[in-house]
C-alpha cells in the first residue's frame, strides 16, 4: 500500500507542509523534528524520501522585518520577539523597511542570503500577491503581525482595531462630539481602512458619516500628524473637528503640537485619541488617551509560533489570531465644546 506524505504527517503529529519542507530541502528543519518524522515513517514501514543534497542546516535564527525602528511600537514588538527567542535559544536578525514598499521588496530578495529558519513580518506593506509569491518561493515558516492574508499556512496575528476604533468613537460620541476626524496615516493600507471602518460604523449608529475632508492621509510619524492636523485646522470653525482619532500615537503627538501652535487647547477645544499606547503617551501635554494593544505579548506570541512551526507543532487551522486592544483613558479627551 502506498503511504502518502499526508499519512506520515498525521503519524508524526506535524503539518503536511512541514513534511514537504523536509522533502524539498528548501528550508531547514530542526534535528528533533527530523527525527520525529523519520521515526513516524519507519513505524509506517516506509523509507522517508531523502532530502536534496543542497538542503540547509537548521540555524536557530529567525528574521524580524519591521517598518520603522524609530516608532516605539515596533521596538516593543521587537522586545517581545527577542525575549521569547532568548528563552527558546533562538537568534533574531532584524530587517527595517522604513515604510518603503520598494525597499521591502528588495529586502525580500536578499533574505535568501541569510540562513534563517523562519520570518516574522510586522506591518508589511507589499501586496498580498507579492507576499504569497515570496512565501511559496522561500518556503520558510512565516508569521504576519498587523496583517491578514488568506493562506492558512501563514499565521496572522492581528488586533481587532475595528472593534477598538468603534469603542473609541463611541466614547467621543458619548462626550457629545459629532464632527469627528480621522488622521488616517497610510490611508490606502488595509490596517488604516480597517480602523476607518470602525469609526464609520460607530458614526452610522447616530446617522452620521465620516466626512472625506476630515480624513487626511500622512506618513505615520510625528511630522505627518502635524501636517495632517494643520490641514484640518485651516477649515472654517463650523467645519473644524471637535475630536480627532489618529492612526497611531506618533501621528497623535504631531496633532497635539499643531493644535497648541494654533492657540487651541486639548481637550477643551479638540479631543485627541491615539493608537498603540507607546511610552511617550504618558508624557505628552496632556497625557494621551489611546488604544492599548499588548505589543510585547504579540511579539512573544509571534516568536513562539515560529518555534512551534519548526517543531511541527502547528496546525493550519490556527492561522488567524485576533487580539483585543482596550481604550486607555487619560486627559486628552473631554466633552465637546459648546457653541
Amino acid at each position: 500500500m502506498k503511504i502518502t506524505l499526508k499519512e506520515i504527517a498525521k503519524e508524526a503529529g506535524v503539518s503536511q507542509s512541514t513534511i514537504s519542507r523536509m522533502v524539498t530541502g528548501n528550508a531547514a528543519v530542526s534535528y528533533e523534528l527530523e527525527q520525529k518524522v523519520l521515526q513516524a515513517s519507519q513505524k509506517l514501514g516506509v523509507e522517508f524520501p531523502k532530502r536534496s543534497n543542497h538542503h540547509r542546516e537548521f540555524s536557530n535564527v529567525i528574521g524580524l522585518l519591521v517598518a520603522d525602528l524609530s516608532n516605539p511600537y515596533f521596538l516593543d514588538i521587537m522586545r517581545g520577539v527577542t525575549s521569547e527567542a532568548k528563552v527558546l535559544d533562538y537568534g533574531v536578525q532584524i530587517f527595517e523597511t522604513n515604510e518603503d514598499v520598494q525597499f521591502e521588496e528588495e529586502t525580500f530578495r536578499s533574505i535568501g542570503n541569510f540562513n534563517l529558519c523562519g520570518l516574522i513580518l510586522c506591518a508589511s506593506r507589499i501586496s498580498d500577491a507579492r507576499l504569497l509569491n515570496f512565501y511559496h518561493q522561500c518556503n520558510l515558516p512565516i508569521v504576519l503581525v498587523n496583517r491578514y492574508v488568506k493562506d492558512p499556512s501563514i499565521c496572522c496575528i492581528t488586533v481587532d482595531y475595528h472593534k477598538s476604533l468603534f469603542q473609541a468613537t463611541t466614547h467621543l460620541i458619548n462626550l457629545g462630539h459629532r464632527r469627528i476626524a480621522y488622521l488616517s496615516g497610510p490611508s490606502k493600507s488595509d490596517t488604516s481602512l480597517n480602523r476607518r471602518s470602525g469609526i464609520e460604523d460607530a458614526l452610522a449608529q447616530i446617522n452620521l458619516n465620516l466626512e472625506p475632508d476630515l480624513c487626511p492621509g500622512s506618513f505615520p510619524n510625528v511630522e505627518g500628524g502635524f501636517q495632517a492636523m494643520i490641514s484640518l485646522l485651516t477649515l472654517p470653525e463650523s467645519k473644524r473637528p471637535t475630536a480627532v482619532l489618529a492612526y497611531n500615537d506618533l501621528i497623535a503627538v504631531g496633532a497635539l503640537k499643531a493644535i497648541r501652535m494654533k492657540g487651541l487647547r486639548v481637550p477643551e477645544d479638540i479631543s485627541v485619541i491615539g493608537i498603540d499606547n507607546i511610552y511617550l503617551t504618558t508624557h505628552t501635554n496632556p497625557p494621551l488617551t489611546t488604544i492599548s494593544p499588548p505589543k510585547v505579548q504579540i511579539g512573544a506570541l509571534a516568536m513562539r509560533t515560529v518555534y512551534r512551526m519548526n517543531m511541527g507543532d502547528y496546525e493550519k487551522g490556527e492561522g488567524y489570531m485576533e487580539i483585543d486592544a482596550p481604550l486607555t483613558l487619560r486627559y486628552s479627551t473631554g466633552p465637546a465644546p459648546t457653541p
